[in-house]
């Protein structure tokens, strides 16, 4: 269990890191900006909550932090110490998820996800990441889940890049899909948490021996109750999940409230959410990478006026997104084609 810092140690943290940040360049129009990346950032969480809302798909949240005392960012380390640290956990966890799509892709399963960077209050590199799969991809993806952390113990250079091993991690899901799993066949077993009593982890019995459970050396699966999910996101999943809506409806519902949920650092403006934002784009270059839309956000953005005024419902991309995967619109060779007939090319 990581050592909690203490108020003196957390303050030399955020020095050194406002150190690394440096002088700012000033910005010709800093609140245009603002605006402009938060409703890029807003397209982008409710475009993925609409395209992961697929009657097939199951939705959850993935959160993991590197491993190793010697990988961890310490109030004494040297402001080159914390870049090259912090750097390596981020491409540690870049390539984990990037291994994790390909490999799932492979088994020909569409693996949709935001993955949001933040930093612990130690300083330390962690990360959410919505994510949202075919209820038949289980199996591939709760194995690579559970055999990565077992197999990947020691670092390796790859391509002039250090990646080290994954620490606590935890792949969390609605009890609700957990009943769609062992309707499907899957067995689980709860565990009270040794740290946490009031919590439970789960045992998934067909792919996790008693034995191996307790050791501790995997990844926690964890399911979210109607309780976890008021306290931990919002009142608005549950009234969602309480109430006769279609699954797609619930999927969009409960995403849109993980990813903004996971997302709310990027959306603060307070100092220790700006240090955040801006130590990770100073050394790592982003705070959240995503899987591909149907229509990329970017040429969304560039065209919404013009889209707009040929079919004023997609004043909100996650609209679009999701008559696209109704075959209500489409998107092809960069050509849109409205519900009413009406074209227009996003370039």
């Amino acid at each position: 269990m990581t050592k909690k810092l203490s108020f003196k140690q957390q303050k030399i943290i955020i020095e050194k890191l406002k150190k690394i940040i440096g002088k700012e360049k000033k910005r010709k129009y800093p609140k245009q900006d603002i605006e402009i990346e938060n409703a890029r950032i807003k397209n982008i969480t409710q475009g993925l909550s609409a395209y992961g809302a697929q009657p097939q798909n199951f939705v959850g949240m993935l959160t993991f932090t590197v491993a190793g005392k010697e990988n961890r960012i310490s109030p004494f380390d040297d402001l080159d110490i914390i870049i090259r640290k912090t750097k390596v956990a981020y491409d540690s966890m870049i390539y984990y998820i990037d291994n994790l799509r390909r490999f799932l892709k492979k088994k020909n399963f569409e693996f949709i996800y935001l993955m949001v960077f933040e930093l612990q209050k130690d300083g330390n590199l962690h990360t959410h990441i919505y994510f949202s799969i075919p209820l038949n991809a289980f199996p591939d993806f709760f194995v690579y889940y559970h055999n990565y952390k077992k197999n990947f113990t020691k670092p390796k250079i790859l391509k002039n890049k250090t990646i080290i091993p994954l620490g606590r991690s935890q792949l969390g899901i609605s009890m609700k899909f957990m009943e769609k799993l062992i309707q499907a066949g899957f067995k689980f077993e709860a565990y009270e948490n040794p740290e946490k009593p009031e919590r439970l982890d789960w045992r998934c019995v067909n792919f996790v021996t008693k034995s191996e459970f307790k050791t501790g050396n995997w990844p926690t699966l964890f399911f979210y109750t109607e309780k976890n999910l008021s306290k931990m996101y919002s009142e608005k999943i549950v009234e969602y999940l309480r109430k006769n809506y279609e699954k797609k409806v619930i999927q969009k519902t409960v995403g849109s409230q993980f990813s903004r949920h996971h997302t709310k650092t990027i959306y603060d403006s307070d100092e220790w959410s700006e240090i955040q934002k801006k130590f990770i784009r100073k050394v790592c270059g982003k705070v959240y990478t995503a899987s591909r839309l149907p229509i990329p956000v970017f040429k969304y953005q560039k065209k919404r006026k013009e889209i707009m005024k040929l079919y004023p419902t997609y004043t909100n991309l996650n609209t679009l997104i999701s008559d696209c995967l109704n075959g209500i619109a489409t998107y092809k060779n960069g050509i849109l084609t409205c519900p009413n007939g009406k074209k227009l090319r996003l370039t």
